[in-house]
């Protein structure tokens, strides 16, 4: 599928529907991590978070941010683009959808990794989109505010101010071409989200939307999966921290180990592979629980 946006960026999207025709539960619309795409959630050569969904019984849409795999994007993205198009305009090919069923309309939730996660709660925040719940995987920022280490908060901002001048020569972070990831991302986008351990304040670039101060009017359940693999990026204290800025209940579930007694998965690998699965599904159930009124028996 191919969703457009407001200022004519052409998304493409991915609808998979539960196994043995039976209805679905709910729809997860899934936003993939920065230098991701779709696919970060689950190819036919590796399984992940989307057969997960789909064999629990949930229709998922994943889809490529602009800018990232076959998406387009109509000039050089930034943050507020994903915020006020990006993901409303997804969630409102997914609501239509699921207001096309024939008994009452399915929920729409929204598993977000990363990037995806705190872009998703911003939207929902601002009244852009509306979302009956969310998945957060590895959900942070760098924001001093919800980061509970003073060694954490150091090693962030002192890890920022190094790599701002780095950014700033260049329009990309070419991670696809140094084979570290499989897309590149605007350098001003990460600088402006590593600047954030630095003092800068979340909020859109006009100053007409405080992304902080949205997170208490998200009021809807949240739940988060977070790692002790995650050392940085996602520490599970500062994860746990972020999440409950949300006003709604909020659920955290802190990943110890790997399914297979391995150790705990790092940032990527909590998302990408289902090393965490036990994890993934206590937060589903707990998400579910909260949603009882409303999710449809499969």
């Amino acid at each position: 599928m191919e969703a457009h946006t407001h200022d004519g960026a052409v998304l493409r999207a991915w609808v998979r529907e539960p196994p043995g025709g039976v209805r679905p539960r709910g729809v997860f619309v899934l936003a993939h991590a920065i230098f991701a795409r779709a696919s970060s959630f689950g190819r036919r050569d590796r399984p992940g978070l989307v057969d997960l969904l789909t064999a629990r019984g949930y229709r998922t849409i994943t889809f490529d941010f602009r800018g990232h795999g076959a998406s387009k994007a109509p000039r050089p993205w930034r943050y507020d683009d994903l915020v006020r198009s990006d993901v409303p305009v997804m969630i409102e090919l997914a609501r239509a959808r699921a207001e096309e069923e024939e008994e009452a309309p399915l929920p729409v939730l929204l598993a977000g990794h990363s990037l995806g996660g705190h872009v998703g709660l911003a939207a929902h925040g601002t009244g852009r989109t509306k979302v009956d719940g969310f998945l957060l995987l590895a959900t942070n920022l760098w924001l001093p505010e919800v980061e509970p280490s003073r060694a954490r908060r150091v090693a962030k901002r002192a890890f920022a101010r190094v790599l701002a001048p780095i950014l700033a020569r260049s329009e990309v972070v070419p991670v696809r071409r140094l084979g570290l990831a499989s897309d590149d991302a605007p350098s001003g986008v990460v600088r402006d989200i590593l600047a954030l351990a630095d003092g800068k304040p979340w909020r859109s670039d006009d100053g007409a939307d405080d992304y902080l101060a949205a997170l208490g009017r998200v009021a809807v359940p949240v739940s988060s999966v977070v790692s002790v693999g995650d050392h940085l990026a996602c520490a599970p204290s500062a994860g746990a921290a972020f999440a409950r800025r949300c006003a709604g209940p909020v659920d955290v579930v802190t990943v110890l180990r790997s399914d297979d007694g391995g150790p705990a998965p790092g940032h990527m690998p909590l998302a990408t592979t289902l090393r965490a699965r036990s994890a993934v599904e206590r937060a589903l159930g707990w998400l579910e629980g909260r949603l009882a009124a409303s999710l449809p028996r499969s």
